[in-house]
């Protein structure tokens, strides 16, 4: 029965996730393919993003996939989250407030032999959500309301193998589908003429892949070092994109048949723990974003990314869940990938802390559910005068199913 429900909960949040609110109110999301979107599960996001040198048999963590050899041979991994947030935008002496949920991440994790890990999930890889309005010339004969929304985003499955030839090593792959559609519209409603609109449209079927290794080295029994590496190959999206001017009289469609193009990608970091309670860890991503344009005028600019993270597990096997409870906190820095009016957009800073607690099946301490609960900070901070400021409190929840599925037992 347990099986039968996980999988009918995986279907669920897949379909859920599939038609999602996207979890995003900023009007940043115009530029580029949105807002990005976190990669990581519950652990990685209570740590800043951390994950190129995580790995446990205990979580699934997409960051790396060299991590999924570390997959428990008897029993199986379902993980899914989801996020509430309020976002305030700050622009002069003006402040705005804004509330939203949405679907994270749902994944899979499981042994196919020794050594050989596999995971499958699905979670979004950008947002685009935002809606406002200004005034121009207001009293004047050219007298306008200009509003501007936008929908939609990219999302991405995937599926994985870790394969560990050595005790030292472990190497990983991962191949996404990556899919979505997204809409800008600009309107120019004029007081004494004709109204004016322009709609952006850009739909994306292309596909994502990422390598990943791991070294990993015990010292004295007490201290454990993973060094983690990545690479995610940058290539054409093949985007079909338009640009559509409405007015009274007359429509008019330009396509856009280059720019859009994922980058590539490189990531380095390492994780060192001490007695199995203490963890210690940094990251850093650069993405090459500088090769792109959106919808033909928007560019793309070279990204890099920062994260440090820390983990303090009282013990690792006890009768008490209270002392098994994992305690994280993470920080974050990140440059923007997109221009705005020939002017970086948004550096990005980020806090975060959270915990992670066991509740254990008193029939079968082999199966088990984790919960983990975190809370974020965000700041984004406008690279020139007159651009919006936006702060976001997030609070980000996940549940991990630990399943004996693979247990045999043995009747006497």
């Amino acid at each position: 029965m347990n099986k039968k429900l996980y999988i009918l909960m995986t279907a669920l949040l897949v379909c859920i996730g599939a038609n999602a609110d996207n979890g995003s109110n900023s009007p940043y999301t115009r530029y580029g393919v949105g807002m990005l979107s976190s990669q990581g599960m519950g652990i990685n996001r209570q740590m800043g993003g951390l994950g190129y040198g995580l790995r446990s048999h205990k979580y699934i963590n997409p960051l790396n996939p060299a991590s999924f050899a570390e997959a428990d041979t008897l029993t199986m991994l379902f993980d899914a989250g989801f996020s509430l947030q309020n976002v305030n935008f700050k622009e002069g002496g003006t402040r705005i407030n804004a509330q939203n949920a949405s679907f994270d991440y749902v994944a899979v994790q499981f042994r196919l032999c020794k050594n050989l890990g596999m995971s499958a999930g699905f979670m979004p890889y950008s947002s685009v959500g935002y809606s406002f309005s200004t005034e121009s010339a207001p009293g004047t004969n050219q007298a306008s309301v200009n509003s501007y929304s936008g929908t939609g985003g990219l999302y991405q499955p995937y599926i994985g193998l870790g394969w560990k030839p050595f005790k030292w090593l472990s190497v990983g792959f991962t191949g996404s589908y990556l899919y979505g559609d997204i809409t800008h519209e600009v309107g120019i409603n004029f007081t004494n003429s004709t109204d004016r609109s322009r709609r952006y449209n850009a739909s994306i079927k292309s596909y994502k892949l990422d390598w990943g290794m791991q070294f990993a080295k015990t010292f004295a029994n007490k201290h454990d070092l993973v060094i983690g590496a990545t690479y995610s190959l940058g290539h054409d999206l093949n985007a079909k994109a338009t640009i559509t001017d409405i007015t009274s009289s007359s429509t008019v469609t330009d396509k856009i048949d280059e720019g859009f193009k994922l980058p590539h990608t490189i990531g380095a970091g390492f994780t060192y723990t001490y007695n199995k309670k203490w963890l210690f860890g940094a990251d850093y991503t650069y993405e090459q974003w500088s090769g792109s344009t959106f919808f033909g005028n928007d560019k793309g600019v070279d990204r890099s990314r920062i994260s440090i993270g820390a983990e303090y597990t009282p013990e690792t096997v006890s009768k008490n869940p209270f002392k098994m409870m994992s305690c994280r906190a993470g920080a974050y820095y990140a440059q923007p990938y997109t221009e705005i009016k020939g002017m970086k957009a948004c550096e990005e800073y980020g806090v975060s802390a959270g915990i992670s607690l066991p509740f254990f099946n008193n029939n079968n301490r082999n199966s088990h559910a984790t919960l983990h609960i975190s809370g974020q900070y965000i700041h984004m901070e406008p690279k020139s005068a007159g651009m919006i400021a936006e702060n976001y409190l997030r609070i980000n929840i996940g549940i991990t199913f630990n399943e004996s599925w693979f247990m045999k037992l043995k009747v006497r």
